[in-house]
């Protein structure tokens, strides 16, 4: 039996087991993962959007720890979903999870199922052909596929918002499993393209003009190009902040539900977004005039494996172990730390050295920056593609064929928009990560099992 499969196949075979927490911290807190779908690391007021109405999202940074260097592992959305699932970096999958599924590696929801959790996915799936109960450890499961562009059996538009239906359906689980620890993802379709709020959310940004000046530069260019093709600015930026405020409201009703039910104190609410936003132009879709999306001063978005594109929001709260109105910007953590975390905190036993994330716990909880052992790496799951590393501060771009450029190093300490290539500087420096990224490439699948993936 392979490594992966006689690990998942023992923590689902033994026996359940609740260990012993920390003192003073529960070994069984509810966890509620809210993950928004291409919001970009600019759209919200707590990470400095100058328009934005996000004051319940912004309530959980006042409440909890903001982090600046969280990390999706994908530039994409099943990408970014596989990693979080399964502390694995999704190049590693011969089959892109999408189509196929994740295979024998095991998830978070399994892990905590087995450890006496109640599990639920509600929201977009694109993780696998499988959507019913006891997929990958979930017991409930709903409103997934039929809500987002390209899927099927699509329902009418909710004047509330388009994923109030998915927070209902959230809130209606909580109160279901308040007696008995819980674990729920709720993963929106918002700001996902098309945007296309209800006129009530974008009458209430009627007077908005966009000030040009009030953005960084590639939002800038982003209105040039907008302007260039027919668009007109100001309405795609009331129609993209109206949608956001509705998934903002959403986001409200969960968290006042939560505390209502007398939960707030021991659950942890994690608000995350799979990747960056899409800068104008995206796989197929061409100019979307309403993808208003910002990804701040950071270079790229989604489709790209540049900071735009990986660096998102992560927002953490826990009342009482998470250190309120903080602000964490040293600890790079990502996207495959999602259940190595977990489970240290819920004292299910792992080996470590199973998956690709760490324990990043410690600064979760404010005890101490997370300084990785391991490097994050990223790559599409396409053979010819190229590959990228962050060790310390450091980003290396190796391109896999010659043709399309040289070797790239950037200090993401030094110059987080990524503006200033310095391996010239540094050659023994660029030397050691592309062997270390060579040496992680070779280990990747030469052909791989994709088809179309339309809502990507």
């Amino acid at each position: 039996m392979k490594p992966v499969a006689a690990l998942a196949f023992a923590l689902l075979a033994g026996p359940a087991f609740l260990s012993a927490a920390a003192p003073g911290r529960p070994a069984t807190p509810n966890i509620v993962f809210l993950l928004a779908d291409d919001l970009g690391r600019g759209d919200l007021h707590c990470y400095g959007h100058p328009y934005a109405r996000t004051p319940h999202i912004d309530s959980l940074a006042r409440d909890g720890t903001r982090f600046l260097q969280y990390h999706a592992t994908g530039a994409t959305c099943c990408p970014a979903r596989t990693g979080l699932m399964t502390s694995k970096f999704p190049a590693t999958f011969p089959t892109y999870p999408a189509n196929g599924g994740f295979a024998d590696r095991v998830t978070i929801t399994a892990l905590l199922k087995k450890q006496g959790y109640a599990t639920g996915h509600f929201g977009k799936w694109h993780i696998g052909p499988d959507q019913k109960p006891g997929t990958y450890g979930i017991d409930s499961i709903g409103g997934g596929e039929e809500e987002s562009p390209g899927g099927k059996n699509k329902k009418p538009p909710d004047d509330r918002g388009r994923d109030a239906p998915i927070y209902d359906a959230a809130i209606t689980f909580i109160e279901k499993n308040q007696r008995r620890p819980f674990y729920v993802n709720v993963w929106g379709h918002t700001p996902h393209h098309p945007i296309n709020p209800a006129d009530p959310w974008v009458q209430r940004w009627a007077e908005l003009k966009v000030n040009d000046a009030d953005f960084p530069a590639q939002m800038r260019t982003k209105f040039s190009e907008v302007r260039k093709g027919g668009g007109n600015v100001d309405d795609g930026m009331r129609r993209y902040l109206a949608d956001l405020e509705s998934l903002d409201a959403s986001v409200g009703r969960l968290l006042e539900r939560i505390d209502q039910l007398g939960l707030t104190e021991n659950t942890i609410v994690v608000f995350n977004s799979d990747q960056g936003a899409d800068m104008t132009k995206a796989g197929n879709g061409g100019l979307r005039f309403n993808q208003m999306g910002s990804n701040g001063a950071q270079r790229g978005g989604k489709h790209t494996h540049w900071e735009g594109g990986m660096n998102v929001p992560w927002i953490v709260r826990w009342p009482g172990h998470v250190p309120a109105g903080r602000t964490d910007e040293h600890s790079v953590i990502s996207g495959v730390d999602w259940l190595p975390t977990l489970c240290g905190i819920t004292g299910v036993k792992i080996n470590a050295s199973e998956f690709e994330g760490e324990d990043a716990s410690a600064a979760w909880l404010g005890q101490a920056p997370h300084v990785r052992t391991k490097p994050l790496l990223w790559k599409t799951s396409a053979p010819g593609s190229d590959s990228f590393i962050r060790e310390g501060p450091w980003k290396l771009r190796r391109p896999t064929r010659k043709s399309d450029g040289q070797l790239e190093l950037y200090d993401l300490v030094a110059d987080p928009t990524e503006s200033k290539n310095v391996a010239s500087q540094q050659p023994a420096l660029v030397r050691e990560l592309a062997t270390k990224l060579a040496a992680w490439v070779a280990t990747l699948p030469t052909t791989y099992i994709k088809t179309n993936d339309p809502d990507n």
